[in-house]
């Protein structure tokens, strides 16, 4: 818990907040409802709102996809709990609908700007870095939505988000918490210890033939070898193409006209708009009405920044002046980009109507780009170019390489119609290799099992970007367990390691036994070469001593006054440990350091609220009607 605590400590509130937030944009998970709302039969109730069967599926599946990689390649399906998945899925639809009923009883609301200026900011939905709108349209039409029903699922997630940063906040750590955790975190302990060695045995102790073959029989496992392959394979590599490739003058020309062309058209533009938001005919006309009166006063010498603070329902740019940043012509609506294009610097447009409702728009700054001459862009054109050539020749020769593999009866012919040297691996397993085989979908394709049993060559497996292989199995070794001969000397080495192990254990327990019954056993450990470490006043985490120890001498009992305790334990590497704490001074809120005690009460704090949010929402289903849960609990068809 106290470790826990310290490696937690750092960056709190972000963390939790992240936590918290059920991602912006992130449901897609329910991008099939919109095309199944006319289909699904409605089985589950929740305060009366109905859920459909197909967002749980879809849930469902999601999960499944998370839990296959975390198992990575070749996962293990008999882990795969699908009933346990699917009322995970059936838990959080439940969870998620009771917070948005919450969330609207309470009157929980975002705006429109808000909203746009978030998906102005979302990454799936730029190109460069900067906001595209056809890119968001064809976004959002892909995920099954019009834009006012994204906006909607978009809307109700932030409100969520509201409901549930507000439980968060409300978490709080009391003083005698913190002077609590104090006292454990910085507690001190004077304490003593000897370490026993395992190492100076292993070359004494006696090991027969006998113990050799109990040791191996006993752990199988640990001897077997898995099933592996060698192959050849050839190999297609952009990097060695660029000497076959060659660019002109002309075409450098051409592009740097090209370039010239398309930066004389980068005109970045920043703006400033107060917003009315206005949704119904009456609403616009409203809006429009007060937007022209607006416009009179910017016109009569009021300031543009004063009355975005007064009149903008945009809150996040009011406060400053009404500032949305620039645009190169794609950040915005197409309303809102062709009216700031009309302007003058420091012109104010008149009202201007989008999705999100009246604007007034300034310019406020234009910048052009401007343009490097030739000789100071060449070298980056000509690799450009050049770039692209090898691209085009890359991709020819790829679809040859699949041609000529899947004719030929080994490598031999495409390696030489391509002029391509022929390559081996080292043995590998399903799941590890080096080199090449460090690639999965190569270790996939040699085991393929028409690879690997008739004997053909592979597809053309793309290693990454700029190397594509095509393979052919040499060699293959059934998986089996390594006979003792052959791993005799390992077998050896691993049984005197655990004799020489028990050795150091018995000798360290009859330190232990004498320290107990004469409380003084300096002579013994004097006759095995030992003496005592003393270390005083050290805390839970110490550089000079080894965790393991500390860690142990942390959890041991504090010893009585006048008295102390002693315990023994093996080390991970064999060695036996003698500890002796003589002392314990709890810590106190003056032993934090700088910034330690914020990070710490942080945390209890965002515990706190972590603890509020789970008995809100446990409340929230106490109280709710749901109905049909235990039928979508029933798993009909097969995830996989």
């Amino acid at each position: 818990m106290l470790q826990k605590i310290r490696d937690n400590s750092q960056g709190l509130i972000s963390k939790v907040i992240l936590g918290l937030m059920i991602v912006l944009f992130g449901l897609w998970g329910i991008d099939t409802l919109v095309g199944s709302f006319l289909v699904s039969t409605p089985t589950l109730t929740v305060n009366g709102d109905e859920i459909q069967t197909a967002e749980i599926d879809n849930l469902t599946q999601q999960k499944v996809q998370e839990v296959l990689s975390q198992l990575g390649d070749n996962p293990d399906l008999s882990q795969l709990n699908e009933v346990a998945l699917r009322e995970a899925a059936v838990n959080e639809v439940i969870q998620r609908t009771l917070i948005g009923q919450s969330a609207t009883e309470t009157g929980m609301t975002v705006s429109n700007a808000t909203i746009q200026k978030g998906l102005r900011e979302n990454p799936d939905f730029q190109i460069d870095g900067k906001y595209d709108q056809e890119v968001a349209n064809r976004v959002i039409r892909g995920a099954g939505y019009t834009v006012s029903g994204y906006f909607n699922v978009v809307r109700q997630s932030m409100v969520q988000n509201q409901l549930l940063a507000a439980y968060t906040a409300t978490g709080f750590a009391t003083n005698d918490q913190m002077t609590q955790l104090a006292s454990l975190v910085h507690q001190k302990r004077n304490l003593r210890y000897v370490v026993v060695q395992a190492a100076p045995f292993i070359d004494s102790v006696a090991v027969s033939a006998e113990e050799i073959k109990a040791y191996y029989d006993s752990h199988q496992n640990d001897f077997a070898q898995e099933e592996q392959v060698k192959v050849d394979y050839l190999e297609l590599n952009k990097a060695t193409m660029m000497n076959e490739v060659s660019v002109t003058e002309e075409q450098i020309q051409t592009a740097y006209q090209d370039e010239v062309a398309s930066y004389q058209a980068q005109t970045e533009r920043r703006a400033s708009h107060i917003l009315w938001e206005a949704t119904t005919v009456d609403e616009i006309a409203a809006a429009r009405t007060e937007a022209e009166a607006v416009k009179a006063r910017l016109a009569a010498g009021e300031e543009f920044a004063a009355l975005a603070a007064e009149f903008s329902d945009d809150t996040g740019s009011k406060q400053a002046g009404g500032d949305v940043g620039f645009t190169a012509g794609s950040n915005f609506v197409e309303p809102f980009e062709n009216a700031l294009k009309a302007l003058a610097v420091n012109q104010v447009s008149d009202p201007v109507q989008t999705e999100f409702g009246i604007h007034l728009i300034k310019l406020t700054e234009q910048q052009e780009t401007a343009v490097e001459p030739l000789e100071a862009r060449r070298s980056a054109i000509e690799q450009d170019l050049k770039q692209k050539a090898v691209d085009t020749l890359f991709s020819a020769r790829v679809e040859e390489l699949k041609n000529l593999a899947f004719e030929s009866p080994d490598l031999e012919g495409p390696a030489t119609a391509l002029k391509l040297t022929k390559q081996s691996s080292e043995f590998f397993t399903r799941t590890n290799g080096f080199g090449i085989a460090e690639q999965a979908a190569v270790r996939d394709a040699a085991f393929n099992i028409e690879v690997l049993e008739q004997e053909l060559n592979s597809e053309v497996i793309a290693v990454d970007a700029d190397r594509s292989v095509v393979l052919r199995v040499l060699e293959h070794t059934e998986a089996q367990i390594r006979p003792l001969d052959v791993v005799n000397g390992e077998v050896e080495l691993l049984v005197r390691q655990e004799k020489a192990k028990q050795q150091a254990e018995a000798l360290g327990k009859t330190f232990i036994d004498g320290l107990q019954t004469n409380g003084n056993i300096d002579g013994l450990l004097s006759t095995q070469g030992l003496s005592w470490n003393q270390v005083d006043s050290i805390e839970r985490v110490a550089a000079n001593v080894n965790p393991e120890l500390t860690d142990k001498a942390f959890a041991m009992a504090r010893p009585e006054v006048g008295k102390t305790t002693v315990d023994g334990f093996s080390l991970g590497n064999g060695d036996y440990a003698i500890i002796e704490v003589q002392s314990v001074t709890d810590g106190t809120a003056a032993d934090f350091k700088e910034g330690e005690e914020a990070s710490i009460r942080n945390f209890v704090s965002q515990q706190s609220g972590s603890t509020d949010i789970t008995s809100f929402i446990r409340s929230l289903e106490a109280r709710a009607a749901i109905e049909g849960k235990e039928t979508q609990l029933e798993v009909q068809d097969p995830l996989l």
